[in-house]
């Protein structure tokens, strides 16, 4: 897509598959940068919409003070409605990242959000700053049979009996992350309700003496089942950040498996490492799950 109004745009159809590529200069070097809006995902296509136009402002394809193309124009370019746009538009002006101007069009806003600066930390001050942080909400705490995958990751017979807890974390209201947690029965005794309103399950766990000596962590793409649609106030179906954590004090010796739910729109993922730890990671994967030849992308 390229500023100033001028879009080239290629516009595929078949197999009940909208496709629509959207053309710009890259920032750094000459390239194509495609967008596609599929009728075939479970979010909607405003929802897509504001995502691609979120992330050109991000990238600086539209830079603070310039104007985006009109309605008419990023419904052609996307191959969408106006009404689609309209509702995109106004969500971004909601969120802060575009302004109206009366009888001159829509521009992105002087000064957009700002991620807060990265500060260093160690990962239990971590802990005890997001405990501080949020507002966590106790959903459920109790006994019961993990669920397969869970038993499974932590080597357990699927009717084994652990302790389970969720939780909601907030900043003023606004839901941020849904988490699950499964502990092993021997390290749990002093994990309450009341104990989850003032300490997390991590922080209790180091308290008590256990050690996390082995830590696994997958972060994947997952669309809101309906019970994490609803407490985040999402759609369902909606792309969610899930993080699921494998904790254990020795090999063979799990201690929790924890899973947390957000969404990119609220939240951020970030790694910080020293140079000697970059070399000692290599445990790190990059893994996917498709086959050579695989051909299942449209």
């Amino acid at each position: 897509m390229l500023r100033g109004g001028r879009m080239p745009r290629r516009v595929e159809s078949g197999g009940g598959l909208d496709r629509q590529c959207c053309r710009y200069p890259s920032l750094q070097r000459d390239e194509t940068v495609s967008v596609l809006l599929r009728r075939d995902r479970g979010d909607l296509l405003y929802r897509q919409l504001f995502l691609a136009l979120r992330e050109e402002i991000r990238r600086g394809v539209y830079r603070e003070g310039e104007p985006i193309p009109n309605e008419e124009q990023l419904g052609q370019s996307f191959g969408v409605s106006r009404i689609t746009v309209r509702r995109a538009v106004a969500d971004l002006v909601e969120e802060g990242w575009l302004e109206k101007r009366l009888g001159r069009g829509t521009f992105v806003k002087q000064t957009i959000p700002r991620p807060p600066a990265r500060t260093e930390s160690t990962f239990i001050e971590s802990l005890g700053k997001r405990s501080k942080q949020t507002q966590v909400t106790v959903l459920e705490v109790s006994r019961r049979s993990p669920p397969p995958h869970v038993a499974a990751a932590m080597g357990l017979a699927e009717d084994a009996q652990v302790m389970y807890a969720s939780r909601l974390r907030a900043i003023s209201g606004v839901p941020l992350l849904f988490v699950d947690s499964w502990v092993m029965a021997e390290h749990a005794g002093h994990i309450t309700g009341d104990a989850l309103k003032e300490r997390s399950i991590s922080e209790m766990l180091l308290s008590d003496g256990v050690r996390f000596r082995y830590v696994t962590e997958e972060i994947t793409a997952v669309a809101a089942a309906p019970h994490v649609a609803a407490t985040l106030r999402v759609e369902v179906g909606a792309p969610l950040l899930c993080v699921a954590r494998l904790v254990s004090s020795d090999v063979g010796k799990p201690v929790m498996y924890l899973t947390g739910y957000m969404t990119s729109e609220r939240s951020r993922i970030v790694f910080s490492h020293e140079e000697q730890d970059l070399v000692g990671m290599y445990e790190g994967k990059l893994i996917h799950d498709v086959a050579a030849g695989d051909s299942r992308l449209p």
